[in-house]
């Protein structure tokens, strides 16, 4: 049984289905002895760039050498260091190598040619209706689709003397906000409407419709537009847009063939083009409109907007059934109980055993002395043994939980050609918990059921992580006598035996930390003016305050009277001002909700810890203490200059 490998980042939270749909089609018209396995990231999208890391990781499951051939579909991925490190892998391997829609060195290349698309587009504006001036609104500067595009129009422009300068060309992403921005942008630089705007794609070109239309400018009575990708919006929108139509599947199916051939000995070309079509409509002053079915566009719509209402229900549903799970095993079968427009022929859920370490602790632990270290999550790669804590088959549960695997294979072998296994990360932030495999997913990746069910999934294991966590320290924390009895955060002693601890694990795995001394300003004053009780309440709205900004493996102490103290692991400058702030804002209100009768404010010093040095953790704290007397300093000199 041959295998090959897919490797593909969705576009935002949405997974690309053309690609394997097109595969799978030509190994089941073949009947060859061929298995797909699929290993799809979602890692373009999430402003926490952590949370995106431990998505393309995921790409670091399959080891390449146990395939027999690789297709890779990466022009989403956002990350250069993990497209470059895809690319060497799949070369190491030694296996026939197909890249969709990128030409990629040493690698077989299928897709539409993007080039000469562009340059009909170009031509037909020159040549048809005598546009001289354009504006290009394109995609991403390092987006090889895009590059290709504008390197068609430009060389064509250059060819026939037509003028084009750098300002007349805008980058953006390829959404409906970018080609929006990206006309008001060249608008308010020009002021003057060209003969036409060329756009990277569909969504763009409407969104420069609706942005011209503000000003009161149509097409193609003002200006000329023309689009990419024959997306619905471009056939049903007013006017219709000139597009680019092509068929998506046929990269995957062309590039199964591709390998077929390979393996029969054959021949093939580098480079194999998928069919494009011209599609002259009324945004560049031809065609009619539309030719499509209005009506039955718009039966499917009102069908797909019932069947998402009933799978939102469905997921609420299995979300709420997931956070009565006790064990992560209970979480998984809920998804099939809960959801029966789930088709596929198996689920499997494999984790790294770290996350059952706070419950493996607590039950064979009398005194429980160090709590199990977060790190001991993988952020690159996966553990070399990993568990099979459930398998569902054919809609019966499966008796293998607990089994040890190493490797996907041969766990993931089968014997049957044909078949399609899914790959997708799970993890908590930038930690690496496991992975689920689905077989014979395609369905669901049309449907886009996947990323909502996954979130859901991820939400409730890591739910059921924290309480066993927190169930774990409460334990922890009651045995040694290390809670602050009026905040419920850690006192001096369980800021001296916690923080060191940490301290010392960050040197050992060449992390920073970042250490955090507080001072509430004016507790005297309050205890003195209004009374103890009042002085009290403004010491957990500190302590409140510190536990809502900073993260979740953060320890806040309060080591004095109005002293505090908070050690968690650092990420950036940004990231610390944005949380200092965010204590400053949030103790304000606190105060506020608590009614207090004088505004709370807090002095803060900041260090940050080197693995490298031998600095002590005592040595950091006075240092954070130092910088936070000089902000106390200054206040009380601001305050005596403003009196």
């Amino acid at each position: 049984m041959r295998k090959v490998a897919l490797i593909t980042d969705g576009w935002k939270r949405y997974l690309t289905y053309a690609w394997p749909a097109g595969i799978m089609q030509r190994i089941q018209e073949t009947k060859e002895d061929v298995n797909l396995y699929i290993f799809n990231s979602s890692g373009n999208w999430n402003k926490d760039q952590g949370y995106n890391r431990a998505e393309y990781n995921i790409f670091n499951l399959p080891d390449f050498d146990e395939f027999d051939g690789i297709i890779l579909e990466l022009n989403n991925i956002s990350s250069q260091p993990i497209f470059d490190e895809v690319i060497q892998r799949a070369k190491r391997a030694n296996v026939p190598v197909v890249s969709i829609a990128n030409e990629l060195e040493d690698f077989y290349y299928v897709g539409i040619d993007n080039y000469s698309a562009m340059q009909q587009i170009i031509a037909h504006l020159y040549e048809a209706h005598g546009c001289e001036k354009f504006w290009f609104i394109m995609g991403p500067e390092d987006n090889y689709e895009c590059g290709c595009r504008l390197r068609g129009m430009m060389d064509y422009a250059k060819e026939h003397n037509i003028a084009v300068t750098e300002d007349e060309i805008w980058h953006g992403a390829f959404d409906f906000q970018s080609g929006f921005f990206g006309f008001k942008s060249l608008w308010e630089k020009h002021k003057k409407i060209p003969d036409a705007i060329i756009c990277a794609n569909d969504n763009i070109a409407v969104a420069v419709c609706e942005a011209a239309a503000e000003l009161g400018l149509q097409a193609p009575k003002d200006f000329r537009v023309t689009g990419f990708d024959n997306f619905d919006k471009a056939g049903f929108y007013s006017p219709s847009i000139t597009t680019v139509s092509h068929i998506r599947e046929e990269a995957g199916y062309h590039g199964m063939d591709i390998l077929l051939r390979i393996w029969a000995g054959e021949k093939v070309p580098r480079h194999i083009y998928t069919d494009v079509e011209m599609l002259w409509q009324e945004s560049c002053g031809c065609g009619k409109g539309s030719s499509r079915d209005l009506r039955q566009y718009l039966k499917i719509q009102i069908r797909n907007e019932v069947d998402g209402q009933e799978f939102e229900e469905e997921v609420l549903s299995m979300e709420a059934e997931m956070m009565q799970c006790n064990t992560v095993a209970e979480m998984m079968y809920c998804i099939p109980q809960c959801i029966p427009s789930l088709k596929c022929d198996a689920m499997y859920l494999v984790l790294d055993d770290h996350i059952n370490a706070y419950k493996k602790k607590a039950e064979n632990s009398i005194y429980l002395d160090v709590a199990p270290s977060e790190e001991g999550f993988c952020v690159h790669g996966y553990p070399q043994k990993m568990q099979v804590t459930f398998a569902y088959e054919k809609d019966r549960k499966m008796d293998w939980e607990k089994t040890e695997i190493h490797g996907i294979f041969p766990m993931f072998d089968c014997p049957e050609s044909g078949q399609d296994f899914l790959f997708l990360p799970l993890h908590f932030g930038e930690q690496t918990v496991g992975y689920v495999v689905i077989r014979n997913a395609v369905y669901l990746m049309e449907k886009q059921y996947l990323f909502k069910i996954m979130n859901a999934l991820t939400r409730s294991m890591e739910n059921l992580h924290k309480k066993e966590m927190l169930a774990y320290m409460n334990r922890r924390l009651s045995s040694l006598y290390i809670m602050d009895a009026l905040t419920g955060i850690y006192n001096r002693m369980g800021y001296q035996q916690i923080g060191e601890e940490v301290f010392r694990l960050s040197r050992e795995n060449k992390r920073k930390l970042l250490i955090l001394f507080a001072d509430l300003d004016c507790l005297k004053y309050l205890n003195d003016t209004y009374g103890h009780e009042c002085g009290d309440m403004a010491i957990c709205s500190v302590a409140k305050s510190l536990m809502k900004c900073s993260s979740r493996d953060a320890i806040p102490a309060r080591t004095g009277g109005d002293e505090f103290v908070l050690i968690q692991t650092y990420q950036s400058d940004e990231t610390t001002e944005e949380m200092v702030q965010c204590i400053h804002r949030t103790l304000e209100d606190e105060g506020r909700s608590r009614q207090l009768p004088v505004p709370l404010s807090i002095s803060i010093g900041v260090a940050v810890t080197d693995p490298d040095s031998s600095v002590t953790l005592e040595e950091y704290m006075k240092a954070a203490d130092a910088k936070m007397y000089e902000e106390k300093i200054k206040k009380k000199a601001a305050e005596r200059r403003a009196k």
